[in-house]
């Protein structure tokens, strides 16, 4: 028993000699990866990929990280080269367990096993200082230009693409993978104006090229085609502005402007506290659930800084009125889309002809400022006069042509952290 318990100890000493013998001969502190531990809290952060330049010694992630997540307690993981004799984080002992805060740069300090080689490593964070956050944009095409007019949508997770060209063609196409777009319809016979067009779930309204007529679209039964839509006698569409409450509103002339409402029955004219701004042309038109929106445009040829709103179809207000901070160029034939709270304004032309800036702002359209850096699209990107928007699954989608160039299609996506490599 004595020889059994002898022959243990003798096994325990030799052991606990190998280890300092081989920590003695680990010399680089040099580490190799770091990354954070999943977080109940901030989704997706394990995904965060980071730099390690051991030249310099500076650790970073190339993709900036969500402005709204909270980095104040985090775990990372940092892996080395060799196993060390100790390691620390701004001048205090880690033991790897402890979260970190991450709010502001930090520095791991690492010594080697044999305690004669060390490495101070700066670890920078990036993070969006402002919101909204950077959006990722990718670009592919369709084979289609002399685009006249152009307008998109979305229902039941399809995004559909309705425009018409200088042949008089008027074509549909739709994906549902939001890369690969395919023809779904062509007609030749019908003179469609989609810059005076509204579309609500699986509606589809547009006026013809000579602003007399009115036809609609089913997208759950698109080989239907369009059907005609009964105006008033006499009269020609000034624009359609949305649908609200199961009605169309829509600003209509015969002997002078009038305001009226479409309930799939018949026309009726409506109380308007805005008429006159409501006979403008060629204005950015949006409908969410609860209200609608008529940006820019024209009156009497003179370019508009209007931003109006209504949640009823009747009573509007011009919020642009109420806005302390810069406003956004008149322009005519713009797009306005709603993409995680925010509404971007793209594309159309400026009273000289030239296309104006890209801007956003709070979807209440009180205050504009242009598209920070982070924000546009690749160097390559130029807004042109035709151009159309929607968003679908995290995505913002941007349509933009000319009358020579294809279709492009631009495909967006805020830079947040539970899709940062998405």
């Amino acid at each position: 028993m004595k020889k059994l318990l002898y022959i243990s100890l003798l096994f325990a000493l030799i052991l606990s000699s190998c280890k300092k013998d081989n920590l003695k001969n680990y010399s680089n502190p040099h580490i190799t990866s770091f990354y954070f531990n999943k977080h109940e809290k901030i989704e997706g952060i394990e995904k965060i990929k980071f730099t390690v330049d051991t030249t310099a010694c500076i650790i970073y992630n190339k993709d900036s990280a969500s402005f709204n997540c909270d980095f104040s307690r985090v775990l990372p993981v940092v892996s080395t080269y060799e196993t060390l004799s100790s390691i620390s984080i701004n001048g205090y002992g880690w033991n790897r367990v402890d979260s970190i805060d991450m709010r502001a740069p930090i520095t791991i300090s690492t010594v080697g096993g044999n305690k004669k080689r060390s490495a101070t490593y700066t670890v920078i964070l990036n993070k969006h200082k402002v919101e909204p956050d950077s959006i990722i944009w990718s670009k592919t095409s369709i084979n289609e230009n002399n685009i006249t007019s152009i307008k998109s949508s979305t229902y039941n997770n399809v995004i559909y693409l309705f425009f018409t060209n200088n042949s008089g063609e008027t074509k549909i196409y739709s994906s549902n993978t939001g890369n690969n777009f395919s023809l779904i319809y062509n007609i030749s016979d019908l003179n469609l104006n989609f810059n005076k067009s509204t579309i609500k779930n699986e509606k589809c309204l547009v006026a013809s090229g000579d602003n007399k007529s009115l036809y609609y679209i089913d997208l759950t039964n698109i080989t239907s085609g369009f059907s005609p839509i009964e105006l008033p006698e006499s009269s020609e569409i000034i624009d359609l502005w949305g649908i609200i409450n199961n009605k169309l509103f829509a600003t209509i002339k015969s002997d002078s402007p009038k305001y009226m409402s479409y309930d799939d029955t018949s026309w009726v004219e409506e109380k308007c506290n805005m008429l006159d701004e409501l006979t403008t042309i060629g204005s950015a038109k949006l409908c969410n659930d609860n209200s609608l929106f008529v940006i820019s445009g024209s009156i009497n040829d003179n370019l508009t800084n209007n931003v109006l709103a209504t949640q009823d179809g009747n009573y509007w207000i011009n919020t642009i009125n109420q806005a302390d901070t810069l406003l956004y160029e008149p322009v005519n034939n713009a797009c306005v889309v709603d993409y995680y709270d925010y509404f971007y304004l793209l594309g159309g032309t400026k009273k000289d002809g030239t296309t104006p800036n890209c801007y956003y702002s709070k979807n209440d359209g009180y205050s504009w400022n242009q598209l920070k850096s982070y924000q546009r699209p690749a160097k390559d990107f130029t807004a042109k006069v035709n151009m159309t928007a929607c968003a679908l699954n995290d995505y913002i989608y941007m349509f933009n042509c000319n009358s020579s160039s294809n279709i492009e299609i631009w495909r967006g996506r805020i830079n947040k952290a539970d899709f940062i490599n998405d």
